[in-house]
């Protein structure tokens, strides 16, 4: 009986388990849904992580299209804003100019093209320059003398054309900018250093005149600097110390406002007092009301020639009227040089008698140029007169080598050589001249004097390695290692030209001063009179530093060297006016960013 029980139990049992066969279908529909359902879901994630994946790395694409396309355009804006200041103008002859960069080993071209003919024809001079008249000095009652200013608007692009662009990954660039180009000649500032300006004079000074400095800019005075222009700028910050060892420095600098009112830059007021950009913009601002400008306004480098353009094969000498090698001369007529030496003999010697320099310490063979001798003037006007201008005379070029010349002569780069110009008996000038040397140029006596100031001005201006002012009274009498006392006395001396020169710079850092702007022009004499008094030396012109010297590499600040003069210096508004020679002064390039543009389509599969 129990067996049985326990039999009929279990059937009992096994029974109960068992579903109907409608119940079991119901169940397999709603696995292999809830299996679909769930795989579809699987599927559309992967589906949208793979989409977000692919859209995340084509906007890095993008980003990195972009970025790179910035970079070809900075840099191709860096290349036309160098070649034209350095006298090689992109678009010289062609609306179209194009070059290549290098980024982070890479090679890109870029591409240009010349807008102004389309924004602004009929206003574009011989050489494609838009030209723009402006007040020199806007502030109240700065007067009424103008600067001609010349643009070009520009519109550059990575690639071979403006819809070409940059592809990264599956992402295009098609990125535009479009620039204004703005040159001026250097010669209209008054003071222009491609660095920092050290404008430290001891006595009272005024200066009037643009003054640019690409650099900082520290002042100081042992009077009152005064600053009388509505343009005091610079690229770095604005100090009232000195630069070689950071102290203080005492005196009154005032700059004038936009309203004509001199107002003071204290010496606890500089960009160092307030030690933030914004803080310094706004006290400037407020104060001076936009003539003084600083790297924290925005204010960017202004291009300005290399010293190369100086070397004996750079542009000056490639492009000279006149030509001075040692002791011969050469007019240059449709690019040959013509030996005319035995036409102006007399013009041209070499010293007998070396100069000594005490602040290079060398004796120095000279070229002595004499603008007085009538065979070189009548040369001159009769070349200045005739009907060819290709033979007209303003570039004069004087250089010294070794005879023969070694190829690629550099002077620069030759321990032992020393050797300079000397440019004699300069009162009267016969032409608007550019005297131009890679050799320091020696300016001995007067020079521009005698029609400066009259309807028959000449404009005249000095380049070369390091410019030296001998006055009037100077011989060279003086030897090596004689002391002040033996050193001449200086008498008043008018020299009426612009300059611009080398310098030895101040280190960074600290270390020997420059000599600043107040000593640009190298002295070798007591500008001193027999009672003590300071003797004059007066400049009209302009004070340009663009390079560091090559050859007159000497520091500054030696003992018994000279003792300086009292410096009535100015800026000569006459060089604004300069029409015969404002085409061949070097420029001052800028470039002001207009407009970005990012040409379509940039869309991926586009």
């Amino acid at each position: 009986m129990n067996t049985q029980h326990d039999q009929i139990s279990g059937e009992t049992l096994t029974h109960e388990n068992k579903l109907p066969s409608s119940e079991s279908g119901v169940a397999m529909f709603v696995t292999v849904f809830m299996a679909l359902v769930l795989g579809m879901v699987c599927a559309v994630t992967v589906t949208t992580t793979l989409t977000r994946n692919k859209d995340s790395r084509f906007q890095m694409d993008r980003l990195q299209a972009r970025s790179l396309a910035e970079a070809i355009l900075d840099a191709a804006q860096k290349q036309i804003l160098v070649r034209t200041a350095n006298f090689d103008d992109p678009f010289a002859n062609s609306t179209n100019a194009s070059g290549t960069v290098t980024i982070g080993g890479e090679t890109y071209s870029w591409n240009g093209e010349d807008l102004t003919p389309t924004i602004y024809p009929g206003e574009l001079d011989e050489n494609g320059w838009r030209s723009i008249e402006v007040l020199y000095d806007s502030t109240q009652g700065g007067g009424s003398e103008t600067q001609t200013l010349y643009t070009r608007v520009v519109q550059i692009y990575p690639g071979e054309n403006a819809n070409s662009g940059l592809e990264v990954g599956g992402a295009w660039s098609r990125l535009r900018r479009t620039i204004e180009v703005q040159r001026n000649p250097l010669f209209d500032f008054a003071i222009f250093f491609d660095d920092d300006l050290e404008l430290l004079p001891g006595p009272s000074m005024t200066f009037e005149g643009k003054v640019h400095a690409n650099g900082d800019i520290y002042v100081g005075v042992g009077g009152t600097l005064d600053i009388d222009s509505d343009y005091f700028r610079c690229t770095g910050e604005l100090f009232r110390k000195r630069k070689n060892n950071n102290q203080t420095t005492n005196g009154t600098v005032r700059i004038k406002n936009s309203a004509g009112e001199f107002k003071s830059l204290r010496n606890d007021r500089d960009y160092d007092y307030w030690n933030d950009p914004e803080a310094w913009v706004d006290y400037a601002d407020g104060r001076w009301d936009g003539t003084v400008q600083t790297g924290s306004h925005g204010i960017l480098t202004q291009n300005a020639p290399e010293i190369g353009s100086i070397s004996n094969n750079g542009h000056y000498r490639n492009n000279a009227d006149l030509l001075f090698h040692n002791d011969r001369v050469y007019h240059v007529q449709n690019g040959v040089e013509v030996d005319i030496t035995a036409q102006v003999s007399t013009a041209v010697s070499e010293s007998s008698n070396d100069m000594y320099d005490a602040r290079e310490e060398t004796y120095v063979p000279l070229t002595e140029i004499d603008l007085s001798d009538p065979l070189l003037v009548s040369y001159i006007e009769s070349a200045n007169q005739d009907l060819d201008p290709t033979n007209d005379i303003h570039q004069i070029y004087a250089y010294r080598s070794p005879e023969p010349e070694p190829a690629n002569w550099d002077p620069g780069s030759v321990n032992n050589w020393f050797e300079g110009i000397r440019l004699l008996n300069g009162e009267t000038i016969p032409a608007d001249m550019l005297f131009v040397s890679e050799n320091p140029i020696y300016v001995e006596g007067d020079f521009n004097t005698t029609d400066f100031g009259t309807s028959d001005q000449k404009t005249v201006a000095v380049i070369s390695d390091a410019v030296n002012l001998l006055s009037e009274a100077w011989d060279d009498e003086r030897e090596a290692g004689d002391d002040y006392g033996d050193i001449d006395r200086a008498t008043e001396t008018t020299y009426n030209m612009a300059m611009i020169t080398g310098n030895v710079p101040t280190p960074d850092g600290g270390g020997d001063y420059s000599g600043g702007l107040e000593n640009l022009p190298r002295f070798h004499e007591r500008w001193k009179n027999s009672s003590g008094s300071k003797v004059k030396c007066n400049i009209n012109g302009a004070f340009i530093n663009l390079f560091q010297s090559r050859q007159a590499t000497e520091r500054w600040g030696k003992s018994g060297v000279y003792q300086p003069p009292e410096r009535s210096w100015g800026y000569d508004p006459g060089l604004l006016d300069a029409s015969v020679l404002r085409d061949l002064f070097p420029q001052a390039v800028s470039i002001d960013r207009l407009v970005w543009e990012e040409g379509e389509p940039i869309l991926p599969g586009t």
